[in-house]
């Protein structure tokens, strides 16, 4: 396959035969209501994961017509392993519901493949729009499928692998620090949890918070300009979704200002703290909101 709307076709055929395992397996499991049904939602998704790829071939049409990117045989092989060992298990009816489960977080895994990454970033550039609701129907799917797992104690081995799917929009983390060596040691404990931007006072936070969706804002409470109550404030009086996203990083011991914070059930986490809890406290802010 020499070119970007080749791979796009054969992606594609790979969401058309998730489509169908998953309808398949909807009828294997038809005694789970709760399983079926997820299976059944799954099956829907899949088809429209094959019609988003189909028209986002149409919107990149010619674009890298040879491009020096292919699929290998190795690479075909092992995004369709999944897929045939499911399919194989389904038609000897031998398959339980933990190694069905099992089955559907690899196959998910598979079908995030770096070859669709490829394909999101190309259609990232060529239509925005499409992009961007192509990505959170991708990722609407992912969370049916946690929303499930999280449900079931019994799964919980597999509901910690479903929450390490790759992520095809990137969570975006806000710090808001004037301190700049505290700034850059914040930037270093979270680097890799998402896609950090920074913001040296209240004021100037408030301004980049207007620029789109955040997952996550980590903020010093005693600033100038504007500080991080204040900064959190008008942050929630402009955008009212953001309430929940907010994690202070603070020395602060002034009774006024923690009464507010804790009023509004907010996290805080006070200075010095060790990097696995400044970690873990935005981890459980951006995972609040997929699972």
């Amino acid at each position: 396959m020499k070119t970007l709307n080749e791979i796009i076709g054969w992606l594609s055929r790979v969401e058309a035969s998730a489509q169908r395992l998953y309808a398949d397996a909807a009828r294997v499991f038809h005694d789970d209501l709760d399983l079926s049904e997820l299976l059944r939602q799954l099956s829907i998704d899949e088809g429209l994961h094959h019609e988003l790829l189909v028209t986002a071939g149409e919107s990149i049409r010619g674009q890298q017509d040879g491009s020096f990117i292919s699929i290998d045989p190795e690479t075909r092989r092992k995004v369709e392993k999944p897929f045939n060992e499911l399919s194989e298990k389904l038609a000897g009816r031998g398959l339980s519901k933990d190694e069905l489960i099992d089955h559907i977080i690899s196959i998910e895994f598979s079908e995030l493949n770096s070859l669709l990454f490829y394909v999101m970033d190309e259609l990232k550039e060529s239509s925005p729009r499409q992009f961007s609701s192509a990505a959170h129907d991708i990722e609407g799917h992912d969370k049916r499928i946690k929303a499930f797992l999280v449900q079931r104690p019994e799964y919980e081995e597999l509901w910690k692998r479903a929450i390490q799917f790759p992520k095809i929009l990137k969570d975006r983390i806000l710090i808001v620090e004037d301190r700049e060596m505290n700034l850059k040691l914040l930037k270093s404990v979270l680097e890799g949890e998402g896609t950090l931007e920074a913001a040296m006072n209240g004021d100037e936070a408030l301004r980049i918070l207007g620029s789109g969706t955040f997952s996550a804002i980590i903020a010093d409470i005693d600033m100038p300009v504007m500080d991080g109550v204040e900064l959190y404030r008008r942050a929630v009086e402009r955008f009212p979704r953001l309430k929940p996203r907010f994690v202070f990083f603070t020395s602060t011991t002034d009774p006024e200002r923690l009464r507010l914070l804790r009023e509004n059930n907010l996290k805080v986490i006070q200075k010095p703290a060790s990097i696995s809890e400044i970690r873990r406290a935005v981890r459980e802010i951006i995972e609040s909101k997929t699972t």
